[in-house]
């Protein structure tokens, strides 16, 4: 008797499955994350070509599949500032031992330099399949074919061959949140998790007298607010992410992401002085940064105020290599570095720490409706539709400290992006509902949308439901408004959160 064809299907999954999870494949996770790097080039007419990087957070559920957040950014052409956000799967399956293919997708929402011609609403996919070999130690390489898509209404659909890198990144999770017993979970920590720290930055930039606004007019000075993450190699050395937006000034749309490295010396105490060299994207706002490659460099000085708190201000010089852009800043940083052995001295100065922290990963769906005439400077009685991740880090069982990231991918409103932080509380009512507020200042613009000089302020309140112990929903209701410019909405928000418990905060 013939067996059906399905049966032979899923008997040769199962025998494949059997054998991949008995031996070390090239899909076996070394770590429980990886920080990936790509590079491809879209055709976005038949005379133009723009150069974009992709960079990505990636968490391994298994040694099969992945999921990250992630940000493209045009680094090459004449399209600085066209940044997307989103989230991005991947599917690993082995084939020997060091060698692996592996396909996802993409989801996001973003754009800028090109406005509605080029992203439409906002709306970005992008499937894509790749073979990879694991060298060990100099990490994953990877060539592949990707297909990109501005679905909702954008003019960019472009199939394009790419290269990337994968690099192991440490940290210890744990599936849903600890409340009684912090101390088991500490003894399950990896000692391969590494010290990691947040701040909160400000930086004023002073344009150098050549640079020029995309019309030709002198480039004012600006400010930008936004975030720094930095994951430590050691004592001392770290590799560093830094998203900022234009908060102040003329420049409202500017956007910047960063990558790059350096190194914090103790110097006596709690003071400590450190360095850093970055390279990313920006734009937007009117700022040329021809095609958005940008290239800093900062030193700068720092104090703890507590075992991991600290306060820092540092000098950078930034200049775009493709465009006029170029200029000076001095930052204000406030951030909390926890986890890894102590930076300074016997006293654990640096934020030591084996105490774990509840942490929440929402995906955030926003839609903004009309509170003002004036809030757009087109399609007025449209709806903003804006897709994006939001980061809670609990201080205890209910406050946290918050910030999140969004992008336009409907309404008309391609290359709108925000991003926010502030502090919000999570309360238990009954069973597994709860209620949850917050309160979030930070950088907005493009998009048509009237925010001003950038700054924002939102608020939102909500109820929520645990499906599971590390899975949520929640629904919310709020306001966005700008402090000075005519951009007012009413909020309502919609978002799935994955609750893990992490050794980043405390």
């Amino acid at each position: 008797m013939t067996r059906p064809v399905g049966f032979s299907v899923l008997l040769f999954l199962a025998v494949f499955l059997l054998v991949v999870s008995s031996v070390k494949t090239a899909c076996s996770a070394s770590s429980n994350g990886y920080l990936n790097a790509i590079y491809e080039e879209w055709e976005i007419s038949e005379d133009e070509t723009m150069g974009v990087v992709g960079l990505s957070l990636y968490h391994n559920f298994s040694d099969f599949f992945s999921l990250g957040v992630g940000s493209w950014m045009a680094v090459k052409g004449e399209r600085g500032g066209f940044i997307t956000l989103g989230v991005d799967g991947n599917l690993c399956l082995p084939i020997t031992e060091r060698i692996a293919f592996e396909s996802g997708v993409f989801i996001g929402a973003g754009g800028g330099r090109g406005g509605y011609t080029l992203s439409g609403g906002g709306l970005m996919l992008r499937p894509h399949a790749q073979l990879t070999y694991d060298t060990g130690s100099l990490g994953r390489l990877s060539a592949g074919i990707s297909y990109v898509r501005f679905p909702n209404g954008g003019s960019i659909e472009s199939t394009q061959p790419y290269i990337s890198l994968s690099l192991p990144f440490y940290t210890s999770m744990e599936n849903g949140w600890t409340d009684d017993h912090p101390d088991a979970m500490a003894q399950k920590r990896d000692s391969s998790s590494r010290s990691n720290s947040f701040a909160a930055v400000v930086r004023d930039l002073h344009a150098a007298s050549g640079a020029e606004t995309l019309n030709g007019a002198a480039q004012r000075d600006f400010t930008l607010l936004g975030i720094e993450w930095r994951s430590y190699l050691n004592d001392s050395w770290y590799a560093k992410l830094e998203t900022e937006g234009a908060a102040g000034g003329n420049s409202r749309g500017y956007m910047q992401i960063l990558l790059g490295g350096g190194a914090q010396i103790p110097v006596a105490g709690n003071l400590f002085v450190n360095a850093d060299a970055s390279v990313g994207g920006g734009g937007g706002g009117n700022v040329d940064t021809g095609g958005g490659l940008l290239l800093d460099a900062s030193a700068g000085i720092g104090y703890y105020l507590t075992s991991g708190l600290f306060t820092g201000l540092s000098g950078a010089y930034v200049t775009a290599p493709d465009g006029s852009f170029e200029a000076t800043s001095l930052a204000l940083k406030l951030g909390y570095r926890s986890g890894g052995s102590p930076a300074n001295d016997e006293k654990g100065i640096g934020g030591h720490s084996e105490k774990p922290s509840n942490m929440r990963l929402r995906l955030v769906n926003q839609i903004y409706f009309k509170a003002s005439d004036l809030w757009r400077t087109h399609q007025a009685d449209m709806n903003v539709e804006n897709i994006g991740i939001q980061v809670d880090g609990f201080l205890d069982r209910n406050w946290y400290l918050t910030g999140q990231g969004l992008a336009a991918y409907g309404g008309d409103a391609g290359a709108y992006m925000t991003g926010l932080l502030g502090l919000g509380v999570r309360k238990n009512i009954v069973d597994k509902a709860f209620v949850n507020a917050e309160g979030l200042f930070g950088a907005a613009g493009g998009g048509g949308l009237a925010t001003g000089g950038g700054l924002v302020w939102q608020g939102n309140v909500g109820l929520g439901y645990d499906l599971h112990p590390s899975l949520s929903a929640l629904a919310t209701v709020g306001r966005i408004d700008a402090f000075d410019g005519d951009f007012k909405a009413d909020v309502f928000g919609l978002s799935l959160a994955y609750n893990f418990n992490s050794f980043l905060l405390h």
